[in-house]
């Protein structure tokens, strides 16, 4: 009686609330770094399960929702709801998941779920029994987030790039492969696998980052915590055999007057607001060499005026990313290319460099006349960047 009375509780329609996207999604490691594939809608129904699962809870039990409030919860048309989430159920039970054993290094295939159905106003999910060392009882090496965060992402590819961060979350950087035979040397992980696409369908480093990384940065940006996500690409031979990732927080940038060179910025005439937006938009190593470049110029006395001058520089990249910040001469930073043959343009010897006039040309052109001083058009570009 006592254990018909305990699955009859355990079949108990779990409610769902505005609380929900507050519960946590925890998960080890192993499972976050795992290779798989789900569409985003598999993967969200996977991750409200998972939100669900109790601190102490020993066992995997089946788990039921109302039709309705999955709908609610993870964005599926109510108007088919139970045509896709029969589909989606089918789905998941043909799904796997490879996981690495942490010990001897070798991948392991188990099942996504035993159990998965809707009937009757309900979907219910029950995990693998073989997943249960990876989703109960956590300790140590696990990755822990909030439901909420990924219930408004519209990609995959966002939820997966999402979690890989989040694992790394402290470290603000963080490398993956693209080809692990010419990366074997590192303990990199398999950038395709993780994510959840087929590699040779993005043999073009452009395609891959159109259909792949732009979403997912995008989603991952618009809906977590996570800003300013950068993609450095590593080349071998030309070709781009791995990336590296790196991020910045919303806490990162409400410490930002404790960045090292917050205080020079500021000393330009630059404000905490247009500072905050450089610093939400650019990489560090893009601020500081255009800030470099900056207060080389203002010593010279070839920029009078610093703060806009430092915007314009970040804004369009004025100095030359190839050179270092450190030790750059002045010399360096402000060698001009072999004559313009626009040089008779009267604005044209106030330019530092030849990219600084282009690029007044171009304001020009957007601006619809030219700009009557040096001053005039470093006025017009923070204007633009300010407001854009």
């Amino acid at each position: 009686m006592d254990q018909q009375k305990l699955e009859s509780e355990q079949l108990e329609l779990i409610p769902l609330d505005e609380n929900t996207p507050r519960l946590k999604v925890a998960k080890a490691n192993a499972l976050v770094e795992a290779q798989y594939e789900l569409t985003i809608q598999q993967h969200k129904l996977l991750l409200l399960a998972m939100a669900q699962i109790r601190k102490g809870q020993t066992e995997l039990h089946e788990q039921a929702f109302s039709v309705q409030e999955v709908c609610y919860h993870c964005n599926i048309n109510e108007k088919n709801a139970y045509r896709d989430l029969k589909r989606i159920a089918q789905g998941l039970m043909r799904k796997q998941v490879e996981i690495r054993n942490e010990q001897t290094g070798e991948w392991r295939m188990y099942q996504w779920v035993s159990k998965s159905y809707c009937e009757r106003g309900t979907f219910g999910i029950k995990f693998s029994e073989e997943l249960a060392p990876f989703l109960l009882n956590l300790v140590g090496k696990y990755t822990m987030y909030e439901l909420g965060r990924i219930l408004r992402m519209n990609s995959n590819y966002a939820v997966r790039l999402y979690e890989l961060i989040k694992q790394y979350d402290r470290f603000g950087v963080r490398t993956v492969s693209l080809d692990p035979k010419l990366t074997a040397q590192h303990d990199w992980d398999n950038f395709p696998k993780v994510m959840g696409y087929d590699p040779a369908s993005y043999s073009r480093f452009s395609n891959l980052n159109q259909r792949v990384l732009k979403p997912a940065i995008r989603g991952v940006e618009e809906e977590t915590e996570f800003k300013k996500i950068q993609i450095k690409k590593i080349t071998y031979k030309r070709k781009t055999v791995a990336l590296e990732i790196s991020w910045k927080t919303v806490a990162t940038l409400e410490d930002l007057p404790n960045h090292p060179v917050y205080g020079d910025i500021i000393g330009l005439g630059v404000t905490d607001k247009v500072c905050r937006d450089i610093f939400s938009k650019y990489d560090d190593d893009r601020i500081m060499r255009n800030l470099a470049l900056t207060k080389a110029n203002h010593r010279s006395g070839k920029v009078d005026q610093p703060a806009a001058y430092f915007v314009s520089a970040v804004k369009d990249d004025y100095a030359d990313p190839e050179l270092p910040v450190e030790g750059i001469t002045d010399t360096a930073l402000t060698k001009k290319a072999k004559p313009s043959p626009h040089s008779d343009h009267p604005l044209y010897a106030k330019c530092v460099t030849d990219r600084e006039f282009f690029k007044l040309l171009e304001a020009e052109k957007q601006r619809g006349e030219p700009f009557e001083s040096y001053n005039e058009f470093h006025k017009f570009s923070i204007h633009c960047f300010t407001n854009s």
